[in-house]
């Protein structure tokens, strides 16, 4: 299976690099404390005139073991602020599933 990614005409000030995650990987909030995870099923990107950050934002379903699944089955997540889950599991002498 190949995946396709489209950019946006240079007139749309958006940067001309791809995103860092795809549709379908495996993901965790590393920075925070309760680490939710789950998987991302989208992509946009948002300037500072929609949102407080411009960059890539994923939108994730969460596993339905996070902490979080209780009250929240889908998020948004800043490209900057979710890792890979095997990577993060990696690194860490845990991990979380």
């Amino acid at each position: 299976m190949t995946t396709q990614q489209i950019l946006p005409p240079e007139e749309f000030n958006i940067p001309q690099y791809l995103p860092k995650f795809s549709i379908r990987h495996k993901v965790v909030w590393a920075g925070v404390e309760a680490h939710d995870r789950g998987t991302i099923i989208g992509c946009v990107w948002a300037n500072q005139t929609s949102c407080k950050a411009s960059g890539y934002h994923y939108l994730i379903q969460l596993a339905p073991t996070s902490d979080s699944y209780s009250f929240c089955k889908q998020d948004w997540a800043f490209e900057q602020d979710i890792e890979l889950l095997e990577e993060f599991n990696d690194r860490s002498s845990g991990g979380v599933t």
